[in-house]
C-alpha cells in the first residue's frame, strides 16, 4: 500500500490560491499564467497532490507545464544524484 502525500504546507498553499481565486476580481485566473510542481519527499504516493495541482491548474485557467516528483527523501542528503534532479532541471530550461 503506498502512503498518500499532502502535506500541510503544500494543501495550505493550493487552498490560498483556490481562495483568493473565489474572491472578487479573479486575479489569478488566466493572464497567460503557467506553473510547474516540483516536489521531494520522504514518501512515494504523489497521486493526492498531483490531483490536486491538475485541478488548480484547469480552474485557474494557467498552463501546467508538468512536474518533477522525487521520493524516498527521509534525510539531509538523500536526493544527491536521483535522477528526478536533472528532470528538474531539464524542465526548467525548457521553461521559455
Amino acid at each position: 500500500m503506498s502512503k498518500r502525500l499532502l502535506c500541510g504546507q503544500i494543501r495550505t498553499a493550493i487552498d490560498r490560491l483556490f481562495a483568493l481565486e473565489e474572491g472578487d476580481g479573479n486575479l489569478l485566473r488566466g493572464h497567460d499564467r503557467a506553473s510547474a510542481l516540483l516536489m521531494a519527499a520522504e514518501g512515494h504516493g504523489f497521486e493526492d497532490v498531483v490531483l490536486y495541482y491538475e485541478h488548480l491548474m484547469e480552474h485557474l485557467r494557467w498552463k501546467n507545464l508538468g512536474h518533477v516528483l522525487a521520493g524516498g527523501n527521509g534525510d539531509v542528503g538523500d536526493i544527491t544524484g536521483k535522477p528526478e534532479l536533472q528532470k528538474a532541471y531539464e524542465l526548467g530550461k525548457s521553461i521559455q
